[in-house]
């Protein structure tokens, strides 16, 4: 099955990016090459919108990779 991420809507992009940021920083977790705190600084100095989703994503990656 394939899916081209171009023919999707503007918003749904926007979420796929902010999802990959969030396990990105989770796997930077893991790998101790940062730290929680900046995490948490970082994406509370991104827009309010953004923050509820990106601390959530954030918090599910990195308990899929501790586990």
């Amino acid at each position: 099955m394939t899916y081209n991420l171009c023919a999707l809507p503007r918003e749904q992009k926007y979420q796929i990016q902010l999802d990959y940021e969030a396990s990105f920083w989770a796997y930077q977790i893991k790998r101790g090459k940062n730290t929680r705190e900046n995490v948490y600084s970082t994406i509370n100095s991104r827009p309010v919108a953004e923050q509820a989703f990106l601390k959530q994503q954030f918090e599910q990656y990195l308990a899929l990779m501790q586990s």
